[in-house]
């Protein structure tokens, strides 16, 4: 789990986790030196065995912009896993009781399978709880072009992927800034160079999209400092087009 700066969710979402009905997992929680209010949710959840604490001490708005946070964290984690399958959630995002157990037995019972993926539901909600608009993705078919398409926190995958991206680009997820705002579909899109998403067409998480989420900030702030410290963002577009064109010389 990456958090940062979220004390009216981070909790939810670990929560999520601790709940599950599938227990036996190790839940490393990155926290991208977060504010005091957010440090102090995150404290009360330590006493858990299973969490492991990781806060960085990044600093300064420029060290924030030189590389996509979220994916070096998922970075310094990757390595120190033991589970024989990954998965990942955010500050953001709530786990439904059964997500660990359904994707770990799908698995379990396709061996032909590296990653599964779930529906999931993202709910758009404004700092006074209001919902203003929800979003379902459906899971219904084996997926060669998920980048876009399936959400952050809806994948699992074997360990044993992981060899393969990291001795094809040197790391697992790609921490170049120009990919901040689909850090996400840049991992899928690696991913599907090599294997295809099976589904489960069942919502197993719920994530929020709040008025201080990174995207809408990209969106409706583009003065603020952070932004104009971003290189220009690449698109889902271009991703997409290149995962087609690597699919249609599969079939020749």
């Amino acid at each position: 789990m990456t958090s940062y700066n979220k004390p009216a969710y981070v909790g939810k979402a670990i929560e999520g986790i601790l709940a599950q009905t599938h227990s036996d997992f190790e839940l490393f929680l990155m926290d991208d030196n977060s504010d005091l209010p957010t440090a102090h949710v995150i404290s009360s959840y330590l006493q858990d065995p299973r969490i492991r604490y990781i806060r960085s001490d990044i600093a300064t708005l420029e060290e924030r912009a030189a590389k996509v946070r979220y994916a070096a964290l998922i970075n310094q984690a990757l390595p120190l896993a033991t589970g024989d399958y990954i998965t990942y959630a955010t500050d953001d995002n709530v786990y439904r009781p059964n997500r660990l157990a359904r994707m770990s037995e799908y698995l379990d019972q396709h061996p032909e399978a590296n990653i599964v993926y779930s529906a999931s539901i993202t709910r758009h909600v404004k700092d006074d709880g209001t919902i203003t608009k929800s979003v379902h993705r459906p899971a219904g078919r084996i997926n060669w072009l998920a980048s876009c398409a399936v959400d952050h926190c809806s994948i699992m995958h074997r360990r044993s992927v992981l060899s393969v991206l990291h001795e094809r680009w040197g790391t697992y997820w790609d921490e170049n800034p120009e990919f901040y705002r689909i850090g996400d579909a840049r991992f899928f899109w690696r991913l599907n160079h090599f294997w295809p998403f099976h589904p489960i067409d069942e919502v197993l998480d719920d994530n929020y999209m709040t008025e201080h989420s990174f995207h809408n900030q990209l969106l409706a702030n583009q003065q603020s400092r952070f932004v104009q410290l971003l290189p220009e963002q690449r698109t889902c577009k271009e991703l997409r087009e290149h995962l087609r064109a690597l699919q249609s010389g599969r079939r020749i």
